[in-house]
């Protein structure tokens, strides 16, 4: 009973650390930051230690829940390009796992896509030539932000339609809108933000800010200064 009640007492927390409305983050003076960028920023939200942190935490139940022995494989699918950065680290501490643990691994092959939306509503997935061979596979999506239910839910139910063997999805963020409905819970979900308009850790604005290290709060003057003027170059 003891152990049982320990083995619950340690469990790690899947659903998101909430990070609340009225926190604006820490002011920029108390960390190093790109000179390019300082004049952008208004506040970090979320520093880069502490976001390591929760991947770190995410990855170890990942792999503690998810079992799946040789010759199948947890298909890790990355969603670019702001997933990048996450799945890299996710990826790398699910390694760590396999690497400390002698009893049992967590056999994983990683695949990357792209999503974009068209003119007819349809979801188009970019990436994978032949989504058949995902059928009777174990899949782990790997997103970096859920803003709004609609893409990523779409995405799974696409994916549903090739009869993968389990599907789970893991976010980094979910944020908060309240003039847009979220209503989609990733089975892992690192923190929910507020509704800021977030930058950092690949998480960018135009492509720009991808390579900032903490999640911070872009101020409103900056995007306008990078708003993109030639639609040719929008995704």
């Amino acid at each position: 009973m003891a152990e049982m009640k320990s083995t619950v007492e340690n469990r790690i927390q899947t659903d998101p650390l909430v990070i609340s409305d009225s926190f604006e983050g820490y002011s920029l003076t108390y960390f190093n930051l790109p000179l390019h960028y300082r004049d952008d920023l208004q506040s970090v939200l979320i520093p880069y230690g502490f976001v390591q942190d929760r991947i770190e935490a995410l990855a170890n139940q990942i792999f503690a829940d998810l079992h799946i022995n040789l010759p199948e494989q947890l298909i890790c699918l990355c969603v670019l390009k702001g997933g990048y950065r996450f799945f890299s680290d996710l990826v790398s501490k699910i390694q760590l796992n396999n690497r400390l643990h002698n009893r049992r691994s967590l056999p994983m092959s990683l695949e990357f896509i792209r999503t974009q939306n068209q003119p007819n509503g349809q979801l188009e997935i970019i990436g994978l030539s032949d989504l058949h061979r995902l059928k009777n596979r174990n899949i782990l999506i790997i997103q970096d932000i859920i803003d709004t239910s609609s893409r990523v839910e779409i995405l799974k139910q696409k994916l549903e339609d090739f009869q993968p063997k389990s599907m789970h999805v893991v976010s980094l963020f979910k944020k908060r809108q309240s003039d847009k409905d979220c209503i989609f819970k990733p089975d892992y979900c690192g923190f929910e933000i507020p509704d800021h308009f977030v930058v950092g850790y690949a998480l960018d604005h135009n492509e720009y800010f991808r390579d900032l290290e903490h999640i911070c709060i872009l101020k409103e003057s900056a995007v306008s200064k990078y708003k993109i003027i030639d639609k040719r170059f929008a995704e």
